[in-house]
């Protein structure tokens, strides 16, 4: 009889174990537990990280022979070299109220992507998790990008983590945006970075693909207002939801909803190839594959996309 109901409850606890997500499983790319992503505490940009860069603060990072952003660059890479990445994924915030469950594990899959099936070279990819990625360490890593890319670079540049919005008086950059809101992405230490100060970072990159992912709450802020936002020439932007929806995290996925269907399935697995023969997935088939997928279990979380370069972008 004892042997029975301990084989009684190790079936039922596997039948459990293997149950589809539930909503103690699901929890928006905000603060789990609380009613909007916009409960957490996310604080503005110290002045001299938002005016002076981070070096300022953190000595310099890039070792004894680097030269800030234009001025004289080392000689351009050989062309098959000459892609560049910064890979962030964050799901161990400051304190532990903020945690997430799989933003690094879609950060740790897009690297594998980008050498795997876009040919990086491991050392032109700089991956910030967790705790390495501040808001120091985020804006500096960016001046890496610029320092690097030329105009026949492929550039990517990608985050999943919390993503916030708040009230454009409230002073987050200089901009003036047509919806009245900065949407920004949020580092380990709690900084929102806001699209106006990404736009800014960004707007002297002379390479002509450049391919921007967002997997964050908001994230589709990042490129509503033409004028303000991250948009150009060249450039592919895709986010996870639109300006004033969430992304969301699911427990037993490996991933958040979006990376699941973007580069885990998308990417990794090619379900989002089309062409025949197969040339590598760009950036427009993953995210038409992502999309109904996404919105079938998330009908208000709407991944997007910006499309400024001409064909598909494959990085």
């Amino acid at each position: 009889m004892v042997r029975k109901i301990v084989v009684i409850v190790l079936v039922l606890a596997l039948a459990l174990a293997f149950t589809a997500p539930t909503a103690s499983a699901v929890q928006p790319l905000g603060n789990p537990g609380k009613t909007t992503p916009n409960d957490l505490p996310v604080m503005q940009l110290p002045g001299e990280l938002s005016a002076g860069g981070p070096s300022s603060l953190m000595g310099n990072p890039h070792g004894p022979d680097w030269t800030p952003p234009g001025q004289d660059k080392k000689p351009p890479p050989e062309p098959a070299a000459n892609k560049w990445a910064v890979v962030i994924g964050i799901a161990d915030y400051q304190g532990r109220q903020n945690d997430l469950w799989h933003p690094d594990e879609d950060a740790k899959e897009m690297k594998e992507a980008l050498i795997n099936d876009y040919g990086f070279a491991d050392d032109n990819i700089k991956i910030l998790l967790n705790r390495k990625a501040t808001a120091s360490a985020i804006l500096d890593a960016i001046d890496w990008l610029a320092f690097n890319e030329d105009e026949n670079s492929t550039v990517v540049f990608f985050f999943s983590g919390h993503g916030y919005r708040d009230a454009d008086s409230e002073g987050w950059d200089s901009d003036a945006e047509v919806d009245v809101y900065d949407e920004m992405i949020v580092s380990h230490d709690m900084y929102g970075l806001p699209d106006g100060h990404l736009r800014e970072m960004f707007s002297n990159f002379e390479t002509q693909k450049f391919a921007l992912i967002f997997g964050s709450c908001y994230s589709g802020g990042m490129f509503d207002d033409p004028d303000v936002d991250l948009q150009a020439s060249g450039r592919v932007v895709v986010s996870a939801c639109r300006a004033d929806q969430s992304a969301w995290d699911y427990l037993l996925l490996g991933n958040t909803l979006f990376g699941y269907y973007f580069i885990d399935e998308g990417i990794l697995q090619a379900k989002a190839e089309t062409d025949v023969p197969a040339d590598g997935v760009s950036m427009e088939e993953a995210l038409a594959y992502a999309y109904p997928l996404v919105t079938a279990e998330e009908p208000e979380s709407e991944p997007q996309i910006y499309d400024g370069y001409e064909g598909e972008l494959i990085p």
